[in-house]
């Protein structure tokens, strides 16, 4: 299978200042850039940078404010996806999007008859659908049900689907997401097959070892504008790159000719450390994972995590997005059970507790999105805290001793505060349980620096009540300043635990490199 040629001078998907509003939010600005056939182009940025709303412009799943989309010449801004789909532009999503039920040969062979029926070409669905099986390495597994496949093998099933209706530009959503090393490298091989024989290929995807090794070109995204482009090496090296992914603080950027280098004394020790958690851990210890695994449905997160954390002391742990971070605050939280390994709390082995037992038992959560009640008011939601024992008026008197901005805001409903504001209340709600442990999922997600920095004030005055704290942030620098123990975790694997002040530079590859 191969794909039309084209003017090497023009651009085969043309994004021109896309902007999209959400109400008052400016969710894209003006972002311009071109995807060119034969080569894979990246994009990339942190949580909440604008990539899959850009995708969406893209296939024609959310219209732009302003701007344009121009596929092979054609402005395809006002067009309906299946135009899009029909025009040139395949798709994959990050969660799979298979049919279960279907073989993987039936699968493609879907693609293959939608494309036969709306183009009115005449070619044999069923050789083009074993010519794409071939291709993409599901010879072994083509008569299978794709609900029995490994997640690769469905990822890969999906890429053949979309092969089908012979696209000029791929967009690939996370497609390595679930997905082992050795099944990593064969899709990065077989994306730069499709690139050589024509097809442009727009990748949006988490794995930066992946990106760096298989994009020819990268766009970074940071919310809502692009703020830069280049090779990899470039990406790699530039400094405001590096603020958008680890946080604020002033570091230098490394040469872009000189490789940073391999941390593998810190690889090392990790493991070291790791072997001192499992063997160390007593009943002194707040909180302690070891060797745990686990998984969503049949994809593997967790890889032999092990993780100890004192009473009173700030545990940061810190990864690229996919790294499995989240996955492990779940785990510890009673809201996933591991496949293998084992939780303790003070000492106690609370393996497969429910999350409301371990809440009982002093494990406390503070998600990802802070988790509020946003139609009830400051008070109201504190009061929510005393359901489950203990005295209103000491809750609230506690909660505005800690923050006294929720004082003055008590009757205010919590879904019109500020996004520092609603933070605060939710760590104040946490707090008045008295937890042993308080589990923090990306702090800092949204807000300012300097609400950041009060925020992270305030967790250190908690750490100093003899709270545990296990944080997890994308912006590294925003937490290294009150963590006393800091840890990278990657692909699932706690690769390196040690002092926060001498993990800068395994920081830096694993964010833009994908390794320690």
């Amino acid at each position: 299978m191969s794909f039309r040629r084209r003017d090497a001078d023009m651009a085969l998907l043309d994004v021109h200042e896309i902007c999209v509003r959400f109400g008052g939010l400016q969710a894209l600005d003006e972002i311009s850039f071109g995807v060119e056939e034969r080569r894979i182009t990246g994009l990339i940025g942190p949580n909440g940078a604008g990539k899959t709303t850009l995708f969406n412009v893209i296939t024609g799943l959310h219209p732009p404010t302003s701007g344009r989309i121009v596929v092979d010449g054609e402005d395809l801004t006002l067009a309906k996806p299946h135009v899009r789909a029909r025009k040139g532009i395949g798709r994959t999503f990050q969660r799979l999007e298979t049919f279960g039920t279907l073989t993987a040969r039936e699968n493609v062979l879907v693609g293959a008859e939608m494309r036969r029926r709306w183009s009115r070409e005449s070619f044999d669905v069923h050789a083009l659908s074993d010519d794409l099986i071939d291709r993409v390495g599901l010879r072994s597994v083509a008569d299978e049900k794709v609900d029995k496949l490994a997640t690769g093998t469905a990822r890969l099933v999906e890429v053949a689907r979309a092969l089908a209706s012979k696209p000029r530009v791929l967009l690939l959503d996370e497609p390595s997401a679930g997905l082992n090393e050795a099944e990593t490298a064969a899709l990065g091989a077989l994306l730069q097959d499709l690139a050589s024989d024509g097809l442009g290929v727009l990748l949006v995807e988490h794995d930066m070892s992946f990106v760096m090794g298989a994009c020819h070109h990268i766009q970074v995204l940071d919310f809502g504008r692009l703020i830069a482009e280049g090779t990899p090496a470039e990406i790699q090296a530039n400094p405001e790159v590096r603020a958008a992914y680890l946080g604020s603080s002033e570091v230098e950027a490394a040469d872009a000719t000189v490789a940073v280098p391999e941390i593998s004394i810190a690889t090392r020790a990790a493991s070291t450390n790791a072997e001192a958690v499992a063997s160390a851990a007593t009943t002194s210890d707040a909180l302690a994972l070891r060797g745990v695994r686990a998984a969503y449905g049949i994809i593997d997160v967790l890889h032999d995590v092990d993780l100890t954390l004192p009473p009173g002391h700030v545990f940061a742990l810190l990864g690229p997005n996919g790294a499995g971070k989240s996955t492990t605050l779940r785990v510890a939280c009673g809201l996933l059970r591991p496949t293998a390994g084992t939780v303790h709390v003070s000492g106690e082995d609370v393996t497969g507790k429910s999350a409301d037992a371990m809440a009982r038992g002093g494990v406390c959560l503070i998600p990802e999105g802070r988790g509020i009640f946003p139609n009830l008011t400051v008070t109201e939601n504190l009061r929510m805290a005393t359901y489950g024992g203990g005295s209103f008026r000491r809750v609230t008197e506690r909660a505005f001793e800690r923050f006294p901005v929720l004082a003055e805001r008590q009757r205010q409903v919590a879904g019109t505060l500020s996004g520092g504001e609603q933070q605060m209340l939710a760590m104040a709600r946490a707090l008045a349980t008295d937890p042993k442990v308080l589990l923090l999922d990306e702090l800092s997600m949204g807000l300012a620096p300097r609400v950041v920095e009060e925020l992270y004030e305030v967790v250190k005055r908690i750490a100093a009540e003899r709270v545990s704290i296990l944080v997890v942030e994308q912006f590294a620098h925003d937490v290294l300043g009150i963590a006393d123990t800091a840890a990278i975790m990657l692909h699932g694997r706690v690769e390196y635990i040690g002092p926060p002040g001498d993990i800068g530079e395994a920081l830096d590859r694993a964010y833009l490199g994908g390794v320690t």
